[in-house]
């Protein structure tokens, strides 16, 4: 696979970081020529959409680029993707929710699909590929097309005078829960099945099946715990319940499953790529286990009246869970390797990671308890951005380390 594919994740990765360290700094510097709301979809937008999808992509494009038979079309997909990610946060920038990032945002979508079919064309022709990793791959995949129902109501919606309504919200609810619980955990532990396979390991339990189908069974109605602010009645509550504590259920189940051939993975790979993937299944958990709290509507109505939790439960999923998912799964293709420079932008990106989440759920816990903010909380989520913004450059630039230049941290 073409080198500079990587490198399109990373540049994506650092555009993301590079803007949210560009919105931690505009307090400090409030008249600048972007307006902040422009910044903050451009950010959100690629990062969803460009920084996790395609670096997911490009998992899968590694795996099996050896036995692809339409190369020119998964050069073709991959640069359409770059392209239009990229066009799409440039137009975010210049107009904000506008008719060129609208555009832009739609032709995504149609290459989401494109990347949907070309994948499951791809796997068909596959000789070895375990059963319950092609389960989550193709749940994974039903998943990023219903996601996308989400933005195209925005249209009719926005069209109809209503953007100021609920239903502006809930269709932006319905987006998100289908792409991170959805697409993106499906997929990414779909990948994870896969690669594990590749190394000659068998998930012979029969937790990852259980794991599997808990999980997509509670998956619709968990949606609605996305919503409890608009206050359905019972049966919204109800459905919300059995959603969060089926799909809490379905993780735990599959984290069983990898427990079972962790001694026998950790033989087969490095330390490092070990304990990437001992954070990822435990922020996993913890993820799983804060949407629980949903259930309790004195918590509920607190987490959704405070923005900072928001914003931290976003970042705890897609920067932490989905994104050292990623970087883990790099490392078990030996896209990263355990190289020192490798470990150690890995170790600063934790760092900020851990201290953007301290600032952000502690800010929300303060307003809980009636307490003052923090005076210093500011400053300290600008350096949290920075130092996943260094982070980010570091093992960028491991990947352009020849793997004989520097010694191993195996």
């Amino acid at each position: 696979m073409p080198r500079l594919f990587v490198h399109f994740t990373f540049i994506f990765f650092t555009l993301t970081a590079l803007s949210g360290v560009w919105m931690r700094f505009s307090p400090f510097n409030p008249t600048t020529s972007i307006p902040y709301i422009n910044v903050l979809h451009g950010h959100s937008h690629l990062a969803i959409l460009g920084w996790a999808f395609l670096g997911a992509y490009i998992i899968f494009l590694s795996v099996y680029w050896r036995t692809i038979r339409q190369r020119n079309q998964a050069i073709a997909l991959t640069m359409m993707l770059f392209l239009t990610s990229l066009l799409m946060f440039a137009a975010f920038l210049y107009q904000g929710y506008g008719i060129i990032s609208i555009v832009m945002s739609s032709i995504h979508i149609f290459v989401e699909y494109w990347a949907a079919v070309f994948i499951i064309r791809q796997l068909k022709i596959q000789n070895e590929v375990p059963k319950s990793g092609l389960l989550f791959i193709k749940a994974s995949l039903v998943s990023l097309v219903i996601s996308s129902f989400g933005p195209f109501s925005l249209g009719y919606i926005s069209a109809n005078g209503m953007k100021d309504s609920i239903f502006f919200d809930v269709a932006i609810y319905f987006y998100l829960h289908f792409q991170y619980n959805g697409w993106l955990y499906l997929f990414l532990v779909g990948m994870f099945i896969i690669l594990v396979h590749s190394k000659g390991i068998l998930i012979r339990s029969t937790f990852i099946s259980y794991g599997f189908w808990i999980y997509i069974i509670s998956l619709f109605p968990s949606y609605f715990s996305s919503i409890l602010w608009v206050d359905l009645g019972v049966l919204s509550m109800s459905l919300a319940a059995f959603g969060v504590i089926g799909q809490w259920i379905g993780v735990v189940f599959t984290l069983l499953a990898f427990k079972a051939i962790w001694k026998e993975l950790a033989s087969h790979v490095s330390k490092f790529t070990i304990t990437c993937l001992y954070i990822t299944f435990l922020l996993l958990f913890f993820k799983s286990t804060m949407e629980l709290g949903l259930l309790s509507p004195t918590l509920a109505n607190v987490i959704y009246d405070t923005r900072s939790i928001v914003v931290g439960y976003l970042h705890f999923t897609l920067l932490g869970f989905v994104s050292i998912f990623i970087v883990a799964q790099y490392q078990m293709m030996n896209i990263i390797t355990s190289k020192c420079l490798s470990v150690l932008g890995f170790a600063i990106f934790i760092a900020g990671f851990i201290l953007n989440e301290m600032l952000l759920f502690g800010q929300g816990l303060l307003k809980w308890l009636d307490f003052p903010r923090l005076t210093f909380d500011t400053g300290g989520l600008l350096l949290a951005s920075s130092l996943l913004l260094l982070g980010i450059l570091i093992l960028w630039l491991s990947y352009f380390q020849n793997s004989n230049n520097e010694s191993s941290c195996r």
